[in-house]
């Protein structure tokens, strides 16, 4: 049955609202926040026919701003260039960070890994915050991936370890609740533990902690469910009727999520003398640049070489 222009005016209000408020969001997250109101109905042919569609014509049309949906499936690969010194010096000022998670003064390794990168938006916004590794997975790791990742920790263990007794590595796992979902995560854990030993870290000191989504999670946040694929091999195992995509969970709560994770680990008196230590330097490199841009670059070369 064909919808009025009434009805189709506000499925239209919804995506605005939903996609202002959650920003940025991906167009399947929208879909399950729109199921979950009871806006639409939670078919394929919904989400490809009404959101997909309606999305698409709303950001063409200029209703919709392009960057309050995100698509982190594609990226453009470019080096850093510079038109001179000034330049380098004025994007090195804006982007300056202090290092959160030094080994001289953090025990503590953490990364965040994600079985889809579709949502490396959302994700991004808490990881950049607070200086996290952030790892899609898109699906099943490949061997290369997880051995660089274990040697990765394995170093930063090392590091640690000499300056802490209690030196840990912990990655938290974000991915979806079904069967091949619920076995990325198994098998990511089991192979950087294989990793991590033939590195010889100790594995006491590295923890794997599945975060989202999990069984009990899914009354919790009462998310949208679909039938578990009987097509799917690892189904047997699975032991549950339905299964849940991650991009069901609303992003606020994502955000909270992946947020009490990373806090769990860092000492708030701590991080704000950090974050007051990085802007007097922030001002120190903007005093360089002042120099570089009034002077000229070759007065600042002379000064630096005195």
């Amino acid at each position: 049955m064909r919808r009025t222009k009434a009805e189709m005016a506000a499925i239209r209000e919804w995506i605005y609202t939903l996609c202002d408020e959650y920003r940025p969001m991906t167009v399947r997250q929208l879909f399950y926040a729109l199921t979950v109101r009871g806006v639409i109905e939670k078919t394929e042919a919904e989400y490809k026919g009404t959101v997909c569609r309606l999305t698409k014509d709303m950001r063409l049309s200029g209703v919709l701003p392009w960057d309050w949906l995100s698509d982190h499936t594609r990226w453009m690969h470019k080096p850093n260039t510079f038109g001179g010194i000034s330049d380098c010096l004025e994007q090195s000022q804006r982007s300056y960070r202090r290092a959160l998670w030094d080994p001289s003064s953090n025990p503590d390794y953490v990364e965040v890994w994600l079985e889809k990168d579709a949502l490396t938006g959302v994700f991004f916004d808490v990881t950049e915050k607070f200086d996290v590794p952030l790892m899609p997975c898109r699906g099943y790791p490949s061997l290369s991936f997880l051995r660089a990742a274990a040697e990765t920790i394995h170093y930063n263990l090392e590091a640690r370890a000499l300056r802490h007794s209690n030196a840990k590595a912990v990655i938290y796992y974000f991915g979806d609740f079904d069967p091949s979902g619920v076995d990325i995560s198994r098998a990511t854990n089991d192979r950087l533990r294989q990793f991590l030993s033939e590195f010889g870290s100790g594995l006491e000191l590295f923890s794997f902690q599945r975060v989202a989504v999990n069984h009990d999670q899914i009354q919790l946040f009462n998310l949208p469910t679909r039938p578990t694929k009987c097509s799917d091999t690892r189904s047997k195992h699975f032991g549950h009727d339905v299964s849940v995509e991650l991009d069901a969970i609303d992003p606020p709560v994502l955000k909270q999520m992946i947020g009490s994770c990373i806090q769990s680990h860092l000492d708030q008196h701590q991080l704000q003398n950090l974050r007051d230590t990085e802007h007097h330097e922030r001002r120190l490199l903007q005093l360089v640049t002042d120099f570089a841009r009034i002077r000229g670059s070759d007065a600042l070369a002379d000064r630096l070489l005195v």
